[in-house]
């Protein structure tokens, strides 16, 4: 008479089922670990003069940007702009009102300053 046992054949399966358990986990975080960060865009913005409390930024080459990761700050004071396209693109330009003279501008993506300075009179 033969004695069977199937202790051997679930212990293996159970051990196996938690060496996946223990693994995919491992692999997953691994591997979301080599995944590239976020990069700020590369453009070259150029700021006109101010005329009438308002200045004009153009963007003049360079990655384009979403409207909603753009923010203009004066002196550390968020400003409206107007610009009515989803994404700032190359020839385009924004104007911002409300400026004053020897402001400090800064044109900000995805909380990256990609443009400081005062514009010339």
């Amino acid at each position: 008479m033969e004695k069977e046992s199937g202790v051997s054949s679930v212990l293996s399966e159970v051990l196996m089922i938690a060496l996946v358990l223990i693994l995919v986990p491992v692999v997953t975080i691994s591997l979301m670990n080599q995944l590239p960060e976020d990069r700020v865009p590369t453009v070259n913005i150029k700021m006109s003069p101010i005329i009438d409390d308002k200045v004009t930024f153009y963007h003049k080459g360079g990655d384009w940007i979403k409207k909603s990761d753009i923010k203009i700050f004066c002196n550390g004071e968020q400003k409206s702009f107007n610009y009515d396209k989803p994404v700032f693109d190359l020839g385009e330009k924004i104007t911002v009102s409300g400026v004053i003279q020897n402001d400090r501008i800064d044109f900000v993506a995805k909380n990256s300053i990609i443009f400081s300075g005062e514009p010339l009179p």
